[in-house]
């Protein structure tokens, strides 16, 4: 910081002595304002008032024509040549009357092809021991009405000029090469601040640029006339694109009062743009102020985020402070009330190179405190994860053991009851001699053991939840052709599902009074295809065979298989069954879980 400081008082030091001159060679200057726009014949004869100091400053004033009146007195004792140089080059006109009645015009709107010096000048010409009079008519309409007069030799214009020149090139080569690296990070991490931020020291050096007369130096005379009837545009796009650039950089939608009086600069900004730069109605004064506004606000603002801990504002405020020296030296002065950028009048420029270095520096500094925040935050979320993970990881394992030995346990009491009860069935069969008792018998083996099989199947597996329907599909097939000694009958299982405990029941059910009656009625049947497929939200079990069909009305209504079957599709599993019993035997179960 301490180094920065010496930089910037160097450059003002250096700016100092290009601009300040010795004057002792200009006897008197006296002053006559013209508010009738006087010829120079009748100017002569009217009063002027004598004035102390070299430097005129009437601010913001289109009304009146400035005559000054400049005695020189050559006391040398040779002829002499002198350069009278007008310190600001926004003067729109300037006429200078010489002893014997000619005149040169210089100023913004009358530079010449061959002009290479910045601010408008005449050459003099002074015999020795003689005093001349001059005439400067000065008019001014866009910007403040304020200049000084200096009287130098030619080999100390030129130097002077060309080192003021040298100091604008260098801080326009700082502030492009500092708004070329905000548009690459903008263009890599698309953070609109860094667009904001290019805008405005762009439109800043463009306004800075005309201020310090480079561009209508350098510039089309077309140009140059169009620009100097921008002030309040230039003016005004500075304040909006800085404020769009502090809104997003201080974040202010977090605070509301901040972020309203910023929406209403811009919309009072947007008004003067449109009201207050016409030629009936110019008051580019408002608009000065309304930036001087800003910037003191600005800079409230900054430091009022900075307190609410909004760290990223601190090489803001340090920048701002730059920016705002020289914006609040420049407006006062633009308005007349204290004269002090006659000194010093590169002085904006300089305030901005430094803002914008500063304000990159916050960028810099923004990324680092964004980066160290989010390495915090992401390690100590990273440890709360292991921690959380590790308790949750132990107390799920945990858990899950117990249940499933529970569940487990559970599955294979159920499977020992089912099976004591398969063997009391199967004893009490087998006292019956009647086919048709034992027939009966059978069914309700195979009816249980379906169910059986799930229990079986889920204490034998990890799932504790969900049934692999194939492997219990199968199983279950085997035991139906095992329980009729039938084992000629070719199945075809397509299936590649898992389905919970409940439906799975029901499903075996289903599929074993079906397959149970292909084998039983169907004639020639040696194929019975199983398929369970999921589409969509549905399940489609297909259970088909390759007999010869069966007329309907030929199967009795009292038939407990297919009514245990309607029973189960339409009530358990809420869905609906399809047949096709022509040249073959066909069930299509749609159902949803």
């Amino acid at each position: 910081m301490k180094k920065t400081s010496f930089f910037f008082l160097l450059f003002i030091f250096f700016n100092t002595l290009c601009f300040a001159e010795n004057n002792t060679s200009i006897e008197k200057i006296s002053l006559f304002i013209d508010k009738n726009n006087t010829n120079i014949e009748s100017v002569k004869s009217k009063p002027f008032k004598d004035i102390s100091s070299n430097h005129l400053n009437f601010g913001f004033n289109d009304k009146i024509v400035l005559w000054v009146k400049i005695e020189i007195f050559n006391k040398s004792q040779k002829k002499e040549k002198y350069i009278l140089e007008i310190d600001n080059p926004l003067l729109e006109e300037i006429i200078l009357y010489s002893p014997d009645n000619t005149f040169f015009k210089s100023g913004m709107l009358n530079i010449t092809e061959d002009r290479t010096n910045i601010n408008p000048s005449f050459f003099l010409n002074i015999d020795s021991n003689t005093k001349n009079i001059y005439y400067l008519k000065v008019e001014n309409t866009t910007t403040s009405l304020q200049f000084s007069i200096n009287l130098t030799n030619e080999e100390n214009f030129i130097k002077s000029d060309k080192f003021k020149q040298f100091l604008i090139v260098l801080s326009v080569g700082m502030i492009v090469a500092f708004s070329a690296y905000a548009l690459v990070l903008y263009i890599y991490t698309k953070d609109t601040s860094y667009l904001f931020y290019t805008l405005y020291i762009v439109i800043l050096l463009f306004q800075q640029l005309t201020y310090v007369g480079f561009l209508p130096l350098y510039m089309p005379k077309e140009f140059t006339y169009i620009d100097n009837l921008l002030v309040v545009p230039k003016v005004g796009a500075v304040i909006i694109t800085g404020i769009l650039f502090a809104r997003k950089f201080l974040k202010t939608k977090t605070y509301k009062y901040i972020d309203n009086i910023y929406k209403v600069l811009i919309f009072a900004v947007i008004l003067q743009i449109i009201f207050l730069a016409t030629p009936k109605f110019y008051y580019p004064e408002v608009t000065v102020l309304t930036g001087l506004i800003f910037i003191i606000f600005n800079y409230y603002a900054a430091i009022y985020v900075y307190k609410k801990g909004n760290k990223q504002a601190r090489f803001f405020i340090v920048g701002w402070s730059f920016l705002l020296v020289g914006f609040f030296l420049s407006i006062i002065d633009a308005l007349g009330i204290y004269s002090v950028m006659y000194h010093v009048p590169s002085l904006v420029l300089f305030c901005t190179v430094f803002e914008a270095l500063f304000l990159l520096l916050a960028f810099v500094d923004k990324l680092n405190i964004l980066q160290k925040e989010k390495n915090d935050v992401d390690k100590k979320l990273l440890e709360e994860l292991h921690t959380r993970n590790t308790i949750i990881e132990n107390q799920v394992t945990s858990r899950t053991k117990t249940l499933n030995n529970l569940y487990k346990e559970l599955h294979h009491r159920v499977k020992n009851n089912l099976q004591i009860m398969l063997s009391i069935i199967r004893l009490q069969g087998e006292k019956f001699d009647e086919e048709i008792l034992k027939e009966q018998f059978q069914k309700l083996e195979n009816r249980i053991k379906s169910i059986s099989k799930t229990h079986e199947i889920l204490y034998l597996n990890d799932n504790i939840e969900e049934i692999d329907m194939y492997e219990y599909i199968y199983s279950l097939c085997e035991d139906i052709s095992t329980s009729y000694d039938n084992n000629l009958i070719e199945y075809c299982i397509n299936v590649d599902e898992k389905i919970p405990l409940r439906e799975s029941v029901y499903v075996g059910i289903i599929i074993n009074e079906l397959v149970s009656n292909s084998i039983k009625h169907a004639s020639s049947c040696n194929k019975i295809e199983i398929m369970l497929v999921k589409k969509d939200e549905h399940f489609y079990l297909k259970i088909a065979d390759n007999g010869l069909g069966y007329k309907k009305e030929n199967i009795s209504n009292t038939s407990l298989g297919l009514r245990l079957v309607n029973s189960l599709v339409s009530d358990q599993l809420s869905g609906e069954i399809e047949n096709n019993t022509i040249d073959k035997c066909e069930y299509i179960i749609r159902f949803k879980i």
